[in-house]
């Protein structure tokens, strides 16, 4: 489910619901909500771990010597 189907469903779910209680307030809230591990793990540790695989490790020096 993408963005924009979630905030329609939650739109949906708040107009059949007229009378406003707090615990279906809290419903709509959670069902709408995302995870922020989610978030970190696809956006932040994910690609790190992928961009580290990438560059060989033997790949740092190429045999140059270091400036002095």
């Amino acid at each position: 489910m993408n963005w924009a189907e979630a905030m329609k469903d939650t739109a949906d779910a708040a107009s059949q619901d007229r009378v406003s209680t707090e615990a279906s307030v809290m419903r709509s809230a959670i069902s709408a909500s995302w995870d922020p591990y989610e978030v970190w793990l696809t956006r932040v540790k994910q690609p790190r771990d992928l961009a580290a695989r990438r560059v060989p490790s033997n790949a740092v020096n190429h045999g140059r010597k270091p400036p002095d």
